[in-house]
């Protein structure tokens, strides 16, 4: 009688150590549930990035008159900080079960008094000043004749060893004159300023998926991804983006758990390490910032026991309950018009095109002498 006692009880030591572990499994279509499993994501974090367009239109000032620039269209440039947040949601690709041992519903974002379907984290501030800007006010309100002018003096002033007899230089110098002629403002009744209006875009995106989208895309090079953002066809046809924006992040690795992958189920809980990923920022090819987040798809699968997971308090395992109603974050994309006082602007705008007119000038003058000089000694 003792045997089968001590068998019965050496069973009933076995069931409870089993049921004081956890195993997950990643669900497949096979898969055969019991209905005892604990359905979860992983989390995954987007990017919410807000970018405040300014729109400038060119506009002259006649005889206490507005009149737009016909020849000129209006340009859109960034000229204020661009905002990047880190917002936490549930990777809905992927479904892990956990058997044995539950697992705490501290471990699961969605669920709870506080229960989220997503999290804002980190936010990253690119500052104006960052924010390289290569063009002046006046290239706004030029016409297409005056900028190939311009183009044409710097030009000139980069190749002046090029200029070997005096026919040459005499050349040289009728057009800079001719230039300098067109350049002058003659009429103290006309003023060229620039209306500026403010437009806040906002999108959000997967940082390590490729997008093919109108306003934003993505191309993978050398191991690394770049999203360029682009919405120029929210502005019309008769109005050019400047200033294009590109981010830069290195490619996800593939998860360095294949078991998970071939339905063995793997002891402990399933989740992702938090590493933290460099990414740079460039504005028309020209990098202007570079900082680091932390971005959980861009992390390697680990294990991990429940005891363990509570005992440690790790504050990066943040798991999704999976639920009937899950809420899956689409690309978003929306533009929308602040409110902003353009009055100083355009008064800024007038002194800062005639201080951008008057160095132009200077330059021309200084270009002649220089020609001029030249021309005596050949």
């Amino acid at each position: 009688m003792k045997k089968p006692i001590f068998f019965f009880a050496l069973l009933l030591v076995l069931l409870m150590s089993c049921n004081q572990k956890s195993y997950t499994v990643m669900h497949a279509d096979t898969s055969v549930l019991t209905g005892d499993e604990v359905a979860y994501h992983l989390s995954k974090d987007l990017l919410k990035l807000e970018i405040i367009y300014t729109l400038n239109e060119p506009k002259l000032y006649k005889t206490s008159a507005n009149h737009p620039l016909i020849s000129n269209n209006a340009k859109v440039t960034i000229e204020d900080p661009i905002k990047i947040t880190k917002l936490l949601v549930a990777d809905t690709s992927q479904t892990f079960f956990i058997t044995g041992q539950k697992l705490s519903d501290a471990f699961f974002v969605n669920t709870g008094e506080t229960a989220q379907n997503s999290i804002a984290k980190d936010t990253v501030i690119i500052d104006a000043n960052h924010i390289k800007k290569g063009n002046t006010l006046s290239f706004l309100t030029d016409s297409n004749i005056e900028v190939g002018a311009y183009n044409s003096v710097l030009e000139i002033k980069n190749n002046i060893s090029k200029i070997t007899t005096k026919d040459e230089a005499e050349f040289t110098l009728e057009l800079l004159h001719l230039y300098k002629k067109q350049s002058i403002r003659t009429g103290h009744d006309v003023k060229r300023y620039i209306k500026k209006t403010k437009l806040k875009y906002t999108v959000i995106i997967d940082p390590s998926q490729r997008y093919a989208n109108q306003g934003h895309w993505s191309e993978i090079k050398n191991d690394k991804i770049y999203h360029t953002i682009a919405p120029d066809y929210l502005f019309g046809e008769q109005v050019t983006l400047n200033d294009v924006v590109t981010l830069e992040f290195p490619m996800p690795k593939t998860d360095s758990l294949p078991s998970v992958s071939t339905q063995k189920p793997l002891e402990g809980v399933v989740y992702r390490s938090l590493p933290a990923v460099n990414f740079t920022l460039s504005l028309n090819d020209t990098r202007v910032a570079s900082d680091s987040l932390s971005l959980t798809q861009l992390g390697t699968l680990k294990t991990m026991s429940v005891k363990d997971l509570e005992r440690s308090n790790e504050a990066s395992v943040l798991l999704f309950k999976s639920t009937k109603q899950e809420k899956t974050f689409k690309t978003e994309e929306k533009m929308e018009q602040l409110e902003y006082d353009s009055s100083k602007a355009i008064e800024a705008s007038q002194i800062a095109i005639k201080s951008e007119y008057k160095a132009k000038l200077n330059d021309i003058d200084a270009l002649i002498k220089t020609i001029e000089t030249r021309k005596s000694d050949l």
